[in-house]
């Protein structure tokens, strides 16, 4: 597996991703609408995606499962 960490906010319209690599230090930012973000996934490299556990996450982290990436949901303190 790349070890290439991605995080997702997601919303709506708009998805910030963020990559960092194996230092930690985020390499490459991204806004995206839903279709780039879609194209996005499928396009990408396996790579571990973390986003926060809200009502949509489950539903795009089952689409980062199919693509062939790792996925983590972090919890909302």
């Amino acid at each position: 597996m790349e070890s290439t960490l991605i995080a997702v906010d997601t919303a709506k319209l708009v998805f910030e991703v963020a990559e960092a690599g194996v230092s930690g230090r985020v390499s490459r930012r991204l806004r995206l609408n839903r279709a780039q973000f879609q194209e996005y996934l499928v396009t990408r490299e396996r790579s571990r995606f973390v986003l926060e556990a809200c009502g949509g996450a489950h539903h795009w982290a089952r689409r980062m499962q199919r693509a062939g990436h790792e996925v983590r949901l972090l919890p909302v303190p």
